[in-house]
């Protein structure tokens, strides 16, 4: 599933350092101000033409939404904008103005978002005709932000980004009727403490003449070892060129998934680094596909415990070969054991000896995949 993502912005104490369009939209307030501004990554489905969601407004608290306290705590309005927002005219970080409200300097830990679904005008198809939307739900609903660090606005001001990755929000053909069912997936940072990740993706002359890839899917995952979880998304224009906006600083798993239709390998990186301030610039170039082998298995274990895993082989026409030979090959003996099986090279037991992380690696011809798998220990009676 491809993916889009939209953003607000909400500034504080509008400065000469902000934006040039703050200073005309600031209140008359005596306290700190914040500005609502809206964004989104590039929506890659080549057949919609539109995604029309109506933003009542935006709040933010100094506690924790835990799930269940949501109705139970205080929040403070900073952007009623009561207007429809067409997500696709926003990409790759720009911004569209939702409002300004004011805020104390605080640490917010956080952010509401409430739209009126009824409202909202949904999804349409290049065609013109308007996709089906399930809701799941009516009139005005309010969903809460996954707020990786506490959001801090001092008196000096800040901004805070709003991430809403509409590509996940909108689950496509979940019932095989050709409708999106909506289920907001939403994040939220300080974009003062925030950097980028910016390139383009070419492919080499195993496919033709070097050029660029225009809608490939570009992901960035954070986490760390035992829990990897897409934070941003985003789909290159016809120049190959893609951003990632609004990271905090880290190191980053970069994936490029091909457009569809195309013969184009993937690819993935786990080792770029974000910056404070700064944009990170990295390249990609995809090859043509030639097949390719995955591990299906855990990532993670307890020790002293058995896991079994499976290989699956893809062949250059994207077609699983099932009688293609696997071979198994443990790299780190004392960490992981592994056993093979005579009847069935497709699948493998793992037992997880001692603490630590171990690399399992099936291959078949030129074809390999590594897995790595932490063990920690199991402190269960």
């Amino acid at each position: 599933m491809s993916r889009l993502s939209l953003a607000l912005l909400a500034v504080a104490t509008i400065t000469a350092a902000c934006y040039q369009d703050d200073a005309r939209i600031a209140p008359n307030s005596a306290g700190p101000s914040a500005k609502v501004l809206l964004t989104d990554d590039p929506f890659p489905f080549d057949s919609v033409q539109s995604v029309q969601v109506y933003i009542v407004s935006i709040a933010l608290s100094t506690h924790p939404d835990t799930g269940t306290s949501a109705d139970s705590m205080q929040w403070v309005t900073v952007a009623a904008p009561h207007r429809q927002v067409d997500l696709l005219t926003l990409q790759q970080g720009l911004t569209d103005s939702l409002g300004v409200g004011t805020v104390r300097a605080d640490q917010y830990k956080a952010v509401l978002v409430t739209i009126n679904v009824d409202s909202s005008a949904g999804i349409r198809f290049k065609n013109g005709s308007a996709a089906v939307v399930r809701w799941n739900g009516s009139g005005q609903e309010s969903y809460g932000s996954f707020v990786e660090a506490p959001i801090n606005v001092p008196d000096t001001g800040a901004v805070i980004v709003i991430d809403f990755d509409v590509g996940r929000s909108f689950a496509y053909n979940q019932l095989g009727d050709g409708a999106f069912d909506f289920f907001a997936s939403i994040r939220a940072v300080n974009r003062g403490a925030t950097g980028n990740i910016s390139g383009t993706v070419t492919h080499d002359t195993s496919a033709g003449p070097v050029g660029p890839v225009a809608n490939a899917t570009v992901s960035a995952w954070g986490g760390g070892p035992s829990n990897w979880y897409i934070l941003s998304t985003g789909k290159t224009d016809a120049a190959g060129h893609y951003r990632l906006a609004y990271l905090l600083p880290g190191t980053y798993i970069v994936g490029v998934e091909p457009p569809s239709g195309s013969n184009f390998s993937s690819a993935l990186d786990s080792n770029v680094a974000v910056n404070r301030g700064a944009e990170t610039t990295h390249n990609v170039t995809l090859s043509a596909f030639r097949g390719d082998v995955f591990i299906l298995g855990a990532s993670s274990m307890l020790a002293n415990h058995t896991n079994r895993l499976e290989a699956t082989v893809v062949n250059a026409q994207h077609q699983q070969d099932t009688l293609a030979s696997v071979v198994w090959q443990n790299l780190d003996t004392a960490v992981l054991g592994l056993v093979t099986y005579v009847d069935t090279a497709r699948v493998a037991r793992v037992t997880s000896k001692a603490v630590g992380t171990g690399r399992i690696v099936a291959s078949s011809g030129s074809l390999a995949d590594t897995l790595v798998i932490h063990v920690v220990p199991d402190s269960t009676p």
